[in-house]
C-alpha cells in the first residue's frame, strides 16, 4: 500500500510547488520581469522611466507610449546618453517624455471571453484580439489572399500638433485658472481645476498654456506676437461649488495655477504623401523663433516661421532651410564684402498654421538650425 501511495504523493508535491512558484511570480513584479511579454512597453506601469528589455526598439516604445512610432526622436532626444538610436541594450533605464497617455489595461480572456469568430466577421478581414488576419476568398477554385489596407502615416499626430504651441498674434481671449479642489504647486494628468462659469459649458475644452516672450520678424524687427507654450488640455465636466470644474485630459509638461486658458481649436491632421500646394509657390521667409527658448534645434524639434495662412501656407507644407553663406573676402581695405548665397541645411514641415505665422517640425538637417535662417517653399520639378 505504501509503495502505491508514494508516487501519488510525489506528484502532488510537484504540482503544489509549481503552482506556488507561478502564483509568487504573478504577485512579484521583479519576478515578472523574467517573463518577456509581461513587462512589455505597453504593460509597464508609468513611472516616467522605462527599463529596456530584450527585443525593445525606440520605434516600439514610441508606438506604445506616444501612440506614434514616428515620434521616437522625442524619446531619443530625452536620453542624450543614447548615441545611436539603433543601439539600445537590456537593462538601460531611459526617460520618457512627459504627458504620454496611458492606455487602460486590457481585460483578460477570463473576464471578457471573445465572441466566436463567425459572429465577428465583417468583409474580408477577421479581427482576433489585436491581430488582423486575412480571410481567403475562393474564386474559380483558387484561393485569393486579400492584403490589409495600407497604413496612413500622419505628418504629425494630435498630441504633436497641440504640444507644438503657437504664436499669439493678438486678439485671442484668454481666461485665468481660478484654483483647484486640491492645493498643490504643480498639476498633471487627471487633476481638477476650477474655471469661472461665464461663457463656459459642460464639455468645453481649453488649451492650458503660458507666454514665453515676444516673437520678432528677423527681417524687419517688427513684433509678430507672443509665443505660447502649451502645457496641457482641460475639459469641463460640469458645475461645482459656484465654479465650472475641469479635468486635465492631456499634460505635456507641469501645469501651474498661473497658466492661462486659451480657446481650443481642433488640430488638423494631414497624412503623407502631402500634395503640392500651388498657393505657396515662391513663398519665402525666416525661422522667427525656436521652441523652449533653445539656441538651436535638430530633427523632431519645433520652430516658428513668419509665414502663415495669408501667404497660402497649409499644414503639411515642407520648406527648405538655408543657413547664411557668409561673405566674400575683401581684397582691399575699403572694399565692401558681398554676401554669398545661403546653403541648404535642412527641411521643416508645417504642423499648424495661424494667420501670419506657423509652427513646423524639423524633418531633417545637416546641422543645428537657428532663428533667422532663410526658408522657402520649393516648387516641385
Amino acid at each position: 500500500m505504501k509503495k502505491r501511495l508514494l508516487p501519488v504523493m510525489v506528484l502532488f508535491a510537484l504540482c503544489f510547488s509549481l503552482s506556488t512558484a507561478f502564483a509568487g511570480e504573478e504577485n512579484n513584479p521583479q519576478a515578472a520581469q523574467s517573463f518577456g511579454n509581461r513587462t512589455s512597453v505597453s504593460g509597464a506601469p508609468w513611472t516616467g522611466r522605462y527599463t529596456i528589455v530584450k527585443g525593445d526598439t525606440l520605434w516600439d516604445i514610441s508606438r506604445a507610449r506616444l501612440s506614434d512610432p514616428f515620434a521616437w526622436p522625442r524619446i531619443w532626444k530625452k536620453n542624450p546618453f543614447i548615441h545611436n538610436p539603433n543601439l539600445i541594450y537590456p537593462g538601460q533605464v531611459i526617460k520618457l517624455p512627459p504627458g504620454v497617455t496611458i492606455a487602460p489595461p486590457k481585460a483578460s480572456a477570463k473576464e471578457v471571453p471573445p465572441p466566436p469568430v463567425e459572429k465577428r466577421e465583417r468583409g474580408p478581414f477577421v479581427s482576433k484580439g489585436t491581430t488582423l488576419m486575412t480571410r481567403p476568398r475562393v474564386s474559380e477554385g483558387r484561393i485569393i489572399t486579400i492584403p490589409p489596407p495600407p497604413t496612413r502615416i500622419p505628418v504629425a499626430n494630435e498630441e504633436t500638433v497641440l504640444e507644438a504651441g503657437f504664436v499669439d498674434e493678438g486678439g485671442i481671449g484668454t481666461r485665468p485658472i481660478e484654483g483647484s479642489p486640491v492645493h498643490q504647486s504643480l498639476y498633471g494628468l487627471f487633476d481638477e481645476l476650477y474655471v469661472k462659469t461665464d461663457g463656459v459649458s459642460t464639455g468645453d475644452r481649453f488649451i492650458i498654456g503660458r507666454y514665453e516672450g515676444k516673437v520678432k520678424d528677423p527681417a524687419t524687427g517688427d513684433t509678430l506676437g507672443r509665443l505660447v507654450k502649451v502645457s496641457g488640455i482641460l475639459k469641463i465636466e460640469g458645475p461645482k461649488d459656484g465654479f465650472m470644474l475641469g479635468r486635465i485630459t492631456k499634460a505635456f509638461t507641469d501645469i501651474k495655477i498661473s497658466d492661462r486658458l486659451f480657446p481650443y481649436e481642433e488640430p488638423i491632421i494631414v497624412y503623407e504623401p502631402v500634395p503640392s500646394n500651388p498657393k505657396a509657390y515662391g513663398v519665402s521667409g525666416y525661422i522667427a523663433a525656436l521652441s523652449d527658448n533653445m539656441e538651436d534645434v535638430a530633427p523632431a524639434d519645433i520652430v516658428y516661421i513668419d509665414r502663415g495662412a495669408k501667404d497660402g501656407v497649409l499644414p503639411g507644407d515642407t520648406f527648405v532651410v538655408l543657413r547664411p553663406g557668409g561673405y566674400t573676402r575683401k581684397e582691399l581695405p575699403l572694399e565692401r564684402s558681398t554676401p554669398l548665397p545661403g546653403v541648404k541645411t535642412g527641411l521643416i514641415q508645417v504642423v499648424s498654421v495661424r494667420e501670419h505665422t506657423a509652427a513646423a517640425k524639423v524633418s531633417s538637417s545637416d546641422g543645428p538650425l537657428k532663428a533667422g535662417y532663410d526658408i522657402y517653399y520649393s516648387r516641385p520639378k
